[in-house]
């Protein structure tokens, strides 16, 4: 629905207005501080509300422009607000959506595309993004799907462009991926998805280009495929689980998408024992429950977990397991982390957890030097009394103050504290 000018020039006043109130508002001695950024921001957030009803309501060009406008002023903000909190990215993140919206319920071919289309080649050439150039890209990738024949040329030009201008920046050269997506998008609008894949199957080293490869293998039932694809990027990573999890998953996913259940397992039982990834221990006891085999393997898989894993998260698998007995024995080898699992184990083994929290208090007051710590010793007494241990609590808290005389901050907590448990007993 392509509207007058004059009212898509009245009405982005308005929204300008709005954008330089904010900013006025918050900006004090020339900065906007970290509260500041988060008004404004909230204010462009609530502004992009406005144009995602307007793209629901069928007014693409004001949708779009909104969103255009709202993003050359968070590229604005970058350098002269505290964005601390992030609200730059998150208002980014809801232009995107705004776009995403606009561009794909504008009628492909009509004026109003059109008109996006070219719009957003020129605002992506705005100098507001000159030391923001991923904001640019952000405009073309959604509107890179309206391009025709007539008119893809004038896209290419402004992505080589910023290629040309971005290749002699020597900090990166993360724009590679951006310009392959939008140039896909703008291929596959203008040549069809033959052309389209022929592009992918060239580009395949860029992550976002073999993402979208494994999601038209598995739309297309190519599961071989998409199995390959997700294994052979995992074998070019060399860097530790950090950076394949997302990948890993990925093929999990295909696993799950393609019914392949003795897959699923194996890679979950991989990903567990040599990755230490202990989010595929819920999924592995699932699908061996199916099977029919968990019971029977479950203790030699304790047994194995006991070996791979951290002792936080092999300990939290007991816990949730149930698990008293090898929850107790991992505690006395790691009595640190008592107060995580004392409430669980004290009903049944009163004499030792009440031994290792006492022990635990102990090391936490030789190391305490301030009052901060001297909290913290309070607190752990109070879950020591919460296991059932209150005379327990009085002899240490009785044997602290008798040790430190020197430490009155330490004296003066363990004194409030003191108060507070008799007064619970009465």
């Amino acid at each position: 629905m392509m509207i007058k000018p004059d009212q898509l020039k009245t009405s982005l006043s308005i929204v300008r207005e709005r954008i330089a109130i904010a900013k006025r508002q918050a900006t004090h001695r020339g900065f906007i501080d970290y509260k500041g950024c988060l008004s404004v921001c909230h204010e462009f957030i609530s502004i992009l509300d406005d144009a995602g009803q307007a793209a629901a309501s069928g007014d693409w060009i004001y949708a779009y422009s909104v969103a255009a406008l709202v993003l050359v002023n968070c590229a604005r903000l970058v350098g002269s607000a505290d964005d601390s909190a992030g609200g730059i990215n998150d208002t980014r993140r809801d232009v995107i959506k705004v776009l995403e919206t606009t561009c794909a319920g504008v009628a492909y071919g009509s004026t109003d595309a059109e008109f996006i289309f070219l719009q957003a080649l020129k605002d992506s050439q705005n100098k507001a993004f000159d030391s923001c150039d991923e904001f640019a890209y952000d405009l073309l990738l959604p509107t890179a799907s309206l391009a025709t024949t007539n008119n893809v040329k004038k896209l290419y030009d402004v992505l080589d462009i910023f290629a040309a201008r971005l290749i002699r920046q020597e900090y990166t050269s993360w724009y590679h991926e951006q310009d392959r997506l939008i140039r896909l998008s703008a291929i596959t609008a203008v040549e069809g998805c033959q052309a389209a894949e022929q592009y992918i199957a060239g580009n395949l080293e860029y992550d976002g280009i073999r993402r979208i490869a494994i999601r038209h293998a598995v739309e297309s039932v190519d599961f071989d495929l998409a199995e390959k694809l997700c294994i052979d990027k995992i074998a070019t990573i060399t860097y530790g689980y950090h950076w394949t999890r997302a990948w890993y998953n990925l093929l999990f996913d295909v696993y799950v998408k393609c019914g392949n259940k003795e897959k699923q397992a194996a890679l979950a039982e991989d990903l567990l024992y040599n990755q230490h990834d202990d989010h595929y221990y819920a999924i592995l006891k699932a699908l061996l429950m199916e099977k029919g085999v968990w019971i029977t393997r479950y203790s030699s898989i304790l047994d194995r977990l006991s070996q791979c894993l951290p002792c936080n998260a092999y300990m939290y698998i007991l816990s949730q397991e149930n698990e008293r007995d090898r929850l107790l024995g991992e505690l006395k080898m790691h009595p640190d982390l008592v107060f995580n699992y004392g409430a669980q184990l004290s009903e049944h083994y009163p004499s030792d957890v009440y031994s290792i929290c006492m022990s635990e208090i102990r090391k936490q007051a030789t190391e305490a030097n301030n009052r901060v710590l001297y909290k913290h010793i309070c607190s752990s007494i109070k879950l020591l009394v919460e296991f059932g241990a209150r005379s327990e609590a009085d002899v240490v808290i009785n044997e602290l103050k008798s040790r430190y005389p020197r430490r009155p901050a330490m004296l003066e907590e363990l004194d409030i504290l003191a108060m507070k448990l008799a007064k619970q007993r009465k």
